[in-house]
């Protein structure tokens, strides 16, 4: 009966180490993969969508094309404060543009040569303003 326990307690043992050494080994390949990204350019937020705990962000760069990304509210995004419609630094892979990662600490302020370089194109629009003035307003955005 005492050799079955120590047995057990053997393969836990060994089980235990071998989650351990499977999470440090992912953690470091994972961290070491968003290092390589070489790409860097300017993204833009564009939805913010969902409730607090299951929070979507979409954002779009351009690297050569338009490229769509997305993150979920995860838990080192959990306490950041960003807004829809403004400029934040993106990394991607040179190969793989759809791997990516925004960088939400930080809203950057870019001047238009700098958004106009990164493929980004001023566009105007109307908004109708039926309250006040019963007219469309001219008005400009970034797309």
């Amino acid at each position: 009966m005492r050799n079955k326990t120590n047995q057990w307690q053997t393969i836990l043992f060994f089980v235990i180490v071998a989650i351990i050494i499977y999470q440090i080994y992912y953690s470091n390949k994972q961290s070491n993969y968003r290092d390589s990204f070489k790409g860097e350019t300017i993204a833009l937020v564009t939805i913010n969508e969902g409730p607090e705990r299951h929070k979507v962000v979409r954002y779009y760069f351009y690297a050569g094309r338009k490229i769509l990304g997305k993150i979920g509210n995860r838990s080192r995004n959990s306490n950041l404060y960003y807004e829809i419609n403004k400029f934040y630094k993106v990394k991607y892979d040179l190969n793989k543009p759809e791997e990516n990662e925004i960088f939400l600490e930080e809203e950057l302020t870019p001047d238009s040569i700098a958004l106009v370089e990164a493929g980004f194109i001023k566009t105007k629009y109307y908004f109708y303003d039926a309250g006040v003035t019963n007219q469309y307003i001219e008005k400009w955005k970034w797309k």
